[in-house]
């Protein structure tokens, strides 16, 4: 009987902590759904064609590049055009790295000799649901949370998706999960 109520007792603070850190990451937190205008950003990157889940590593390298060109990003971003659910890992393409103040546009010379690109987002109607970043694994829990919430909410408006990103804003510690769409029906 000790040793059943030890495994107990250590099977029930296992799932207190469990329960706790998901609470704390804002797993069970409700996505608070806005439709509003987002993008309009300037952007710094490169193509990224694999699995989602190493986009932050080419955002890292875009990143060292642009600090050792002197500019500094406060923001990333990755655009993802093809549904992982639909298109295989290895096939998922995506544009990733920084948002740029338009001002430090002018400062970069070159930027392709260093496997770089300079693009836009544009601003669009967009349902845009924010998410806190509290360590890397938020970077995880987010788009399991998010995705299927946004994807109900367009469905269910008749929104067609016209561009989905991701604005990773680390100096308010949050991920800006969009979907830009036009209302014709889908």
């Amino acid at each position: 009987m000790k040793t059943l109520k030890k495994i107990l007792l250590t099977a029930g603070a296992l799932a207190v902590i469990i329960i706790s850190f998901l609470l704390y990451m804002g797993f069970f937190a409700s996505a608070k759904i806005e439709e509003k205008e987002e993008g309009g950003y300037i952007v710094v990157g490169m193509n990224f064609t694999g699995p989602y889940s190493k986009a932050g590593q080419y955002i890292g390298g875009v990143d060292t590049k642009l600090k050792a060109l002197g500019i500094v990003s406060t923001k990333g971003f990755g655009i993802y055009y093809d549904d992982p659910k639909t298109t295989p890992p290895e096939k998922c393409r995506s544009f990733v790295g920084n948002i740029l103040d338009k001002k430090k546009i002018a400062e970069i010379k070159d930027i392709q000799s260093h496997g770089l690109k300079i693009d836009s987002i544009p601003k669009a109607k967009s349902v845009v649901i924010e998410f806190p970043i509290k360590n890397m694994i938020s970077f995880m829990i987010g788009p399991m949370k998010i995705y299927p919430v946004l994807t109900k909410y367009m469905k269910e408006k008749k929104y067609k998706p016209v561009l989905s990103f991701e604005v990773y804003d680390n100096t308010e510690k949050k991920i800006i999960f969009v979907m830009q769409y036009t209302s014709e029906s889908i």
